[in-house]
């Protein structure tokens, strides 16, 4: 008796665990552990990706809503409006940019119509990196970027979002492989623009470790007050 008493806790320890365990190895793909580029085949031979039959900067884009496909940091961001997982206007997604010359996807874009996977996508990003200096805020939108081994962050906000009368926190990563010229040149616009004259004044700039920071100094200096006028520090 006293023998089948303290195998019950065991069998119920050793099952939780088991639990446990299949839990972890069910999510075995996160967006964030991507450096690009990485080949095509890294990411079709783990979900069925949809041809969009539509190109930017000369990159095929192909879509997925799989659940297993939308993870950040180890966050599920798979959700959306109205419970309608399978309609791209409604649900959160990833998009790969695909060079079909050479087999590579070169970005990735992420996008969450949902107000608490937009939240939970925010603060993984400053878990993973922490705080970016260049972070423009109004109360409509908000744009970051964050650069990594050799890809660069570009995530935008939106406050105002309305889907079918519900307001939504929507937001938009866009993650590039910085040698991708012809699309980092394409998405280095909008909100991120006064990053790109940051680029331009790091390139003439002798300074190896000229920073965002340095470059607001130098225009604040000039009299140039628009770079400063959103920036949040």
């Amino acid at each position: 008796m006293l023998k089948s008493r303290t195998a019950a806790p065991i069998v119920l320890s050793l099952l939780v665990m088991s639990m446990f365990i299949q839990s972890c190895n069910s999510q075995n793909f996160d967006l964030s552990s991507i450096v690009l580029p990485v080949k095509e085949s890294s990411i079709t031979s783990k979900f069925q990706l949809e041809d969009q039959n539509f190109q930017v900067a000369g990159l095929d884009e192909y879509i997925s809503m799989e659940k297993d496909a939308l993870y950040f940091e180890g966050e599920s961001l798979y959700g959306s409006i109205d419970n309608s997982p399978n309609t791209s206007y409604m649900a959160n997604f990833v998009k790969f940019y695909i060079d079909k010359k050479t087999n590579q996807i070169e970005a990735y874009k992420l996008e969450t119509k949902t107000t608490q996977e937009t939240k939970k996508l925010e603060k993984a990003l400053e878990a993973k990196f922490g705080k970016t200096f260049y972070h423009y805020k109004d109360p409509s939108m908000t744009f970051r970027i964050w650069e990594s081994k050799g890809n660069t962050y570009f995530l935008e906000i939106n406050y105002t979002t309305v889907y079918n009368d519900k307001a939504s926190v929507t937001g938009d990563l866009c993650v590039v492989n910085n040698k991708a010229d012809g699309f980092y040149n394409y998405y280095m616009a909008g909100g991120f623009g006064y990053y790109q004259d940051y680029l331009r004044a790091k390139k003439e700039n002798l300074n190896k470790n000229y920073t965002y920071n340095d470059f607001l100094n130098e225009m604040k200096e000039e009299g140039n007050d628009y770079y400063l006028n959103k920036i949040v520090r």
